[in-house]
């Protein structure tokens, strides 16, 4: 058993790692659209770009997440202080709570601070292109009030809290399952005996499991708050909506964990400086 602080995140590998992972699901969700329009009798000379837009986009804010927000984390880790894990027989057993809930909502303040002014406009500009695809005016008047809720700055302070408070049940929450499960199954390689390692592989069910698990309280209650100001439903839909996002969860972190399997094989791994407690 070992404990490891993250000391520092390889901007340049967890990059292209990361971008490559959300332009291959844009590329799927893209073509699952193509379809969906397709099959609908909405498929014209438009739609043909539909999968190629997504993708870029996927691709664009893979590249703007992951190096905006590795670069504020190396920043964080070495002026505050770093997250660190415990590891026994290659499972991460424990991720210590307070520090990675209080970096990732200084990093999601940021990057509100960063992309808020030009988030409404953009919105917008989307509702615009919709009344190109969609004639219902009452759908088109539903989703202009959930942009104003979602651009609102109360809304948005809202988030940021929640943020807080779900990143610390979740990481608690996964502190408690990896004792019956085992935790998430990492391969870690260090040739050069220094604080470097290589994340070669982490194991898709191990990985799809307990995040499904960590994730599925917190879905829950971001599903309850949503249900009762919004859009309220009957209690058998919500337990279905409850067990759809618990195996939609399962599958998505298992298949991402696939892609970065496969790309940290045949490109490049991400690269992290772990340092001994």
């Amino acid at each position: 058993m070992s404990y490891l602080n993250l000391k520092y995140i390889d901007l340049s590998s967890i990059t292209i790692v990361g971008s490559l992972i959300f332009f291959i699901w844009g590329i799927i969700v893209g073509l699952l659209l193509f379809i969906y329009f397709a099959i609908n009798g909405n498929f014209d000379t438009l739609s043909l770009l539909i999968p190629f837009t997504i993708a870029f986009i996927s691709l664009v804010g893979g590249i703007v997440y992951y190096f905006i927000g590795t670069f504020i984390y190396n920043i964080f880790s070495k002026k505050i202080f770093n997250v660190s894990f415990e590891i026994s027989n290659g499972n991460i057993k424990r991720i210590s709570i307070l520090p990675i809930s209080i970096i990732i909502t200084l990093i999601n303040i940021i990057f509100v601070i960063l992309f808020y002014p030009g988030l409404k406009l953009v919105l917008e500009v989307i509702l615009i292109d919709l009344y190109s695809f969609i004639s219902f005016t009452p759908m088109i008047s539903l989703i202009g009030q959930t942009i104003d809720i979602i651009t609102n700055p109360i809304i948005i302070l809202i988030f940021i809290v929640l943020t807080f408070i779900l990143t610390v049940l979740e990481e608690f929450i996964y502190d408690l399952v990896s004792k019956k499960t085992g935790g998430v199954e990492i391969k870690l390689e260090n040739n050069n005996n220094n604080g470097i390692n290589k994340i070669n592989y982490f194991k898709p069910s191990s990985v799809g499991l307990n995040l499904a698990i960590s994730l599925i309280i917190p879905y829950t209650i971001i599903n309850l708050i949503i249900s009762f100001l919004f859009f309220p439903v009957s209690y058998i839909n919500f337990i279905w909506v409850i067990i759809g996002g618990f195996i939609g969860i399962f599958i998505i972190m298992s298949i991402s964990t696939i892609f970065y399997n496969l790309i940290a094989n045949k490109l490049n791994p991400i690269l992290v400086e772990l340092e001994s407690n």
